[in-house]
């Protein structure tokens, strides 16, 4: 049993589906090609939703061209992309500056649990 699909020319597909658009009938069309139907039906489904744009070749199946809405969804998150990339750099030289010039004030946390707070105590209320 050979498991091997077939590989069909894109201008056979573009003939099949002109042909199809000329009026004639599926079942005629898939006789004389030795085509499947359902494989006309899916190859028609390509062609009515992109046109000449169809059929584009081995490899490039996912290759589609950006419609409007893409193409703004794009520039939107490069935009997002950019401004997360500033507010980064910002935090970051804000991090280094404290880092210099307000070092922390406890070194040991062990010294600064013991020792007793310089304020003196309240008395409960009872």
């Amino acid at each position: 049993m050979d498991l091997a699909r077939s590989v069909y020319s894109r201008d056979l597909k573009i003939a099949v589906m002109r042909a199809l658009d000329a009026g004639s009938a599926t079942g005629e069309i898939a006789r004389k090609y030795q085509l499947s139907p359902k494989l006309l039906e899916r190859w028609r489904g390509e062609w009515r939703a992109k046109g000449e744009l169809a059929f584009p070749g081995i490899g490039r199946r996912g290759v589609d061209v950006p419609t409007p809405d893409d193409t703004r969804r794009v520039a939107e998150l490069e935009r997002k992309i950019g401004q997360l990339t500033m507010e980064n750099d910002f935090l970051k030289t804000a991090l280094q500056h404290f880092k210099v010039h307000h070092p922390p004030a406890v070194v040991s946390g062990a010294d600064a649990c013991l020792k007793k707070s310089s304020k003196a105590r309240r008395k409960a209320r009872r």
